[in-house]
């Protein structure tokens, strides 16, 4: 529910993570002084799911530290924050869940409060369909709600559809009956409101997996299992029937529905998420063991991009994530990885099964805790976790870990509440002032340190970016400037890059309003802060085409070539980790034209030409390449040849045609 668009870049993700890292730790604290003092009641219980966590947290440790970027893998960026330490948090989380909520009854409480913050964040959604401006969502046809993201919107959406299913049929009070069967609807409307199909296939699926699993478990209630085979034969004749009226007005006008049943076979394989899942595979090729490192798709998007890609337009050329949980796992942590990911799945569907063969949990447990594992996997089979769905994915993985690790002594089923007697707990040990000082202490210090200052280094860059873009010539902008930088955060590299791009824009845009010595400021200040992130990030070729933009400033501010010659060095390390993108051979053709270098502009460019003739913009690069050579017949035949492939270009760019005609025209007639 948190939002602080006030203070924070990135409003939907930055809070949330850092308070809820904070929470944790605050909790982790407690667990240690509850662990201290009865240490048999608050142990960790080392059960096949709790081991699979940890076995997927440690391949996630090694993938960090032998991938190619370590540093970006253990902290991510500021604008999603899912890197080993927070992941770390998230599992401390599941442990922390599954060793004090004990009892049903316990779960029960925790699954209400869950489904009505829940429930707020869904009516939040379903309220921006009314007014698509509404907290930040820019007017777009799918609700973000408080979580910035119309696919964490789906999710969350089905998580607590399930959730609420799970409390129905376990409820005996006909007002909570009411009450969560209402919040369920919600969920499954604010789901549809998303506009995101994954979330909609995961929830068929679980659905069907969980009707055919009631239908073979269900062997004493014939007439009840005859029900139920109706009703998977209705969901499935339902589909066909939406299928064969796709095009019809009802369908057409829920986002949903119409996305889902608008794609096909050959949508799938000419959009960017088709690509990217062919360079997560071609990516787990170069690291098969451990992967490119966690977050780190992003370089192995780029060494083997499609220049198929700007086909969709430059939005589609660039992609931090696979957008499949399977491939993605498979690129950043390689098989070990995509394994230990898997074994999550299956360990928990192992316990449910045992559990209910000993009597802990009973049917409806077992299948509708199964069904939401069932979904949320084929959900992120087209899109990621997020930090959300990491909280209530280890918030059901603790659930499960705990009801069906029961001591047999104490074995329940877990709608079994008569004679539930709570214990008291027995402390094996007296706490003390001095040990809750010093955990207190030491918790308090791993705030400060890891989400505290974060948030303050993120709250001055905001400040900051602000103040440069309202009053760039002020003094106190830079001052402002200055101290966002020189500020401890772990995401200083993201400072840097944020500021030095606004910084940029502003320079190339407001340069008579800066007046000379201020535009020589900003400049050599971000010119040197840029270079440390290529020292931090050696392989990311986003911060050595903002050198190449500030050498191509410093050339024109000082009117010194060298600064060219630097940017183009600058572009071409950016191609030999990107040799196929083609925004790089443009840019990098460009500064060659400039530095005189005809013949190699025009190799690039034929390059970006041949890599991809259905571009535009390589036909118009050339031909004007080719103009300003005065090889004007080499010119005529690069727009003959757009015009025989069928090229159509944009307003803008026919004005460069007619530029490069009229250019033309003027050399024939001297």
């Amino acid at each position: 529910l948190v939002v602080i668009p006030s203070s924070f870049i990135f409003p939907f993700i930055v809070p949330k993570v850092v308070i809820f890292r904070s929470l944790v730790t605050v909790m982790a604290a407690g667990l240690v002084i509850l662990f201290i003092a009865s240490r048999d009641e608050y142990r960790p219980r080392w059960t096949p799911l709790s081991i699979a966590l940890a076995v997927f947290l440690l391949s996630f440790t090694i993938s960090t530290f032998v991938g190619v970027d370590p540093y970006h893998s253990f902290w991510d960026n500021h604008e999603r924050m899912l890197g080993l330490f927070t992941i770390f948090h998230y599992v401390v989380y599941f442990f922390i869940v599954s060793s004090v909520f004990k009892k049903w009854v316990d779960w029960r409480l925790a699954l209400r409060i869950f489904l009505f913050a829940g429930s707020i964040v869904m009516f939040i959604g379903l309220l921006q369909l009314a007014n698509p401006y509404l907290l930040l969502n820019q007017g777009s046809g799918h609700v973000a709600s408080t979580l910035g993201n119309s696919i964490y919107v789906g999710g969350y959406g089905v998580f607590l559809a399930f959730l609420s299913f799970l409390l129905f049929v376990k409820e005996r009070s006909i007002f909570w009956r009411w009450v969560e069967g209402v919040l369920g609807i919600l969920a499954v409307l604010g789901m549809m409101a998303s506009g995101e199909r994954g979330p909609l296939l995961g929830m068929v699926v679980g659905v069907v997996f969980m009707v055919v699993a009631y239908i073979l478990t269900l062997k004493k209630n014939p007439r009840l299992r005859q029900s139920l085979l109706v009703v998977l034969v209705v969901i499935f004749a339902g589909i066909g029937i939406l299928y064969q009226f796709r095009t019809s007005h009802f369908v057409t006008s829920i986002p949903t529905l119409n996305r889902a049943f608008s794609t096909t076979i050959a949508n799938i394989e000419n959009s960017g998420r088709w690509i990217a899942w062919q360079i997560a595979w071609q990516g787990w090729k170069d690291h098969p063991i451990f992967g490119w490192g966690p977050n780190n798709y992003f370089y192995a998007f780029n060494l083997h991009y499609n220049p198929k890609s700007l086909e969709a337009g430059y939005g589609e050329t660039w992609f931090d994530n696979a957008h499949n949980i399977l491939m993605n796992t498979l690129a950043v942590q390689g098989a070990v990885g995509l394994l230990s990911y898997l074994a999550i799945f299956v360990c928990a569907g192992w316990v449910l099964l045992r559990a209910f063969r000993r009597g802990n949990i009973d049917q409806h447990f077992l299948i509708i805790s199964a069904g939401f594992l069932v979904a949320h996997l084929v959900k992120n089979v087209t899109v990621f976790e997020d930090p959300t769905s990491y909280m209530y994915f280890m918030f059901w993985l603790g659930m499960i870990n705990s009801l069906t690790f029961l001591p047999k002594k104490e074995a329940l089923t877990v709608s079994d509440e008569k004679n539930v007697v709570s214990k008291p707990n027995a402390s094996n040990r007296p706490i003390g002032w001095g040990l809750l000082s010093g955990v207190g202490v030491a918790a308090f210090i791993i705030i400060f340190i890891f989400d505290i200052q974060p948030a303050r280094a993120n709250m001055k860059t905001l400040y900051a970016l602000q103040f440069l873009n309202s009053s760039p010539s002020d003094p106190a902008a830079m001052a402002a400037v200055q101290e966002a930088l020189s500020f401890q955060s772990p995401h200083i590299d993201d400072i840097r890059s944020d500021l030095a791009q606004s910084a940029a824009s502003i320079i190339t845009n407001d340069y008579q309003k800066l007046g000379r010595d201020m535009t020589e400021q900003i400049f050599q200040l971000f010119y040197g802060e840029l270079k440390k992130n290529l020292v931090l990030h050696p392989l990311d070729i986003r911060t050595d085409l903002t050198l190449t933009q500030y050498g191509q400033i410093g050339a024109e501010l000082y009117n010194d070539p060298r600064y060219l010659s630097e940017a183009e060095s600058y572009a071409e390390q950016a191609l030999q980790y990107s040799p196929k993108r083609q925004q790089v051979l443009y840019i990098l053709a460009g500064l060659k034209a400039e530095l005189g270098d005809t013949q190699g502009a025009e190799v690039l460019l034929r390059q970006a030409l041949n890599e991809d003739p259905k571009i535009s913009e390589s036909y118009w690069r050339l031909a004007a390449l080719y103009a300003n050579m005065h090889e004007d017949s080499a010119a005529e035949a690069v727009l003959n040849l757009a015009h025989t492939n069928g090229i159509v270009f944009s307003d803008q760019e026919q004005g460069y045609i007619n530029q490069i005609e009229a250019l033309i025209a003027s050399t024939t007639k001297k």
